[in-house]
């Protein structure tokens, strides 16, 4: 065989041969799993290995996209999905090559979204619209569309910007999503088989901002307009769905912070005190954000109403002003994820690492390098 054959053989061998082969970023093995944290920044993703103290592994660029609003992903197709503000529109990466899949722009402004469990549907939410669509999650299209409302903003000088369907959490079985619009003071669920509104949970003293609910649908916690905290409602009202609120629970910054901070800043990160609660993987502590002063403060829900178990700082020097927006859980519940530069140890209730993170970073874990489980925000 001549080197000009052999070469062209070569190259055409290397042409016919899988191009993802290599890309996908990979971790540490621990008991089986490689545990992923994909964490978006300016312009793309940065991957983190959980089961290595976190360390860096690289950075999945995504060609014009940035601002990001949403994140998830389905383990059962090997893709993640990012809403991004750039173009206003929905983009898929296939995992394993880290190359995108698709994108598409439906309406104006996606939102916060989730994927059901079975890893086939996206409930995406529309700001400045009214609804949120169902997309297939393979292929981006439009498989059904729910109108809930839109809001209006509030009139007595406190405007929070843009207004309309913000929020979406869907339960473990994946047959209820439920939805939250700004400004307005409730949470709608709707039956994922019909698609249909079944009830609303509330009313809620102001507009509600991030929640989240028990995976046994019993609770909503639910951070609300101008407080710091969160507001406790039942998701029933005796058979029907759409419970009442039980508790409010305002938290209180440490005095230390507030000689810290004698003139916090005029318009807060959201424009809302707490932005940012999320519920532990084993269902018994809801953890909330203080988003002026740079706290997380951890509350005991194994009974109500609930108690504050730790107030945890994220800076290291005083001086430090992060301003943390949300607020998720590693899968196995060891560490919580604030934006704001922190990981923390949910155990000892302090700050065991520090990496960037940012509002939208999700889990993703793999076994034999195909992915199996996937976080939610």
């Amino acid at each position: 065989m001549s080197a000009t054959i052999a070469l062209a053989l070569a190259l055409a061998l290397a042409a016919s041969a899988p191009a993802d082969a290599q890309s996908r970023k990979t971790g540490k093995i621990a008991g089986g799993l490689e545990r992923l944290l994909y964490v978006t920044d300016k312009s793309g993703i940065s991957v983190y290995d959980i089961n290595d103290a976190h360390k860096l592994l690289g950075r999945i660029d995504v060609p014009e996209t940035g601002g990001y609003y949403g994140i998830a992903a389905s383990p059962q197709l090997g893709y993640l999905f990012l809403s991004s503000n750039v173009k206003r529109d929905m983009v898929c990466l296939d995992l394993h090559t880290e190359k995108i899949v698709w994108r598409n722009s439906h309406a104006k402004f996606p939102d916060s979204f989730m994927v059901t469990p079975d890893g086939k549907s996206i409930y995406l939410p529309y700001r400045d619209e009214d609804f949120w669509h169902v997309l297939d999650a393979k292929t981006g299209g439009v498989k059904a569309k729910i109108t809930v409302g839109r809001g209006e903003n509030y009139t007595d000088g406190w405007r929070i910007g843009s207004i309309g369907p913000h929020n979406t959490w869907i339960n473990p079985s994946g047959s209820r999503a439920y939805m939250q619009v700004l400004t307005m003071p409730y949470v709608f669920i709707a039956e994922t088989k019909t698609n249909q509104i079944i009830g609303k949970v509330g009313p809620f003293s102001k507009g509600v901002r991030p929640f989240t609910v028990t995976d046994d649908e019993k609770y909503v916690f639910g951070n609300v307009d101008r407080l710091l905290g969160f507001e406790v409602a039942a998701v029933r009202d005796g058979a029907n769905w759409g419970g009442k609120v039980l508790h409010r629970v305002e938290a209180k910054t440490p005095e230390s912070r507030l000689a810290q901070i004698p003139n916090p800043p005029a318009r807060m990160p959201h424009s809302t005190p707490s932005h940012g609660i999320n519920i532990t993987p084993d269902q018994k502590e809801v953890w909330v954000v203080d988003g002026v002063y740079g706290y997380v403060y951890a509350y005991d829900v194994t009974a109500m109403p609930p108690k504050l178990l730790a107030s945890i700082a994220l800076f290291q020097d005083p001086a430090e002003r992060p301003h943390p927006g949300w607020i998720s859980f590693s899968l196995d519940g060891k560490y919580a994820y604030p934006d704001g530069g922190a990981v923390i140890d949910t155990k000892a209730k302090q700050v065991a690492y520090r990496i960037p993170t940012s509002e939208k970073l999700i889990e993703i874990d793999y076994r034999d390098g195909k992915p199996v489980k996937a976080g939610h925000r």
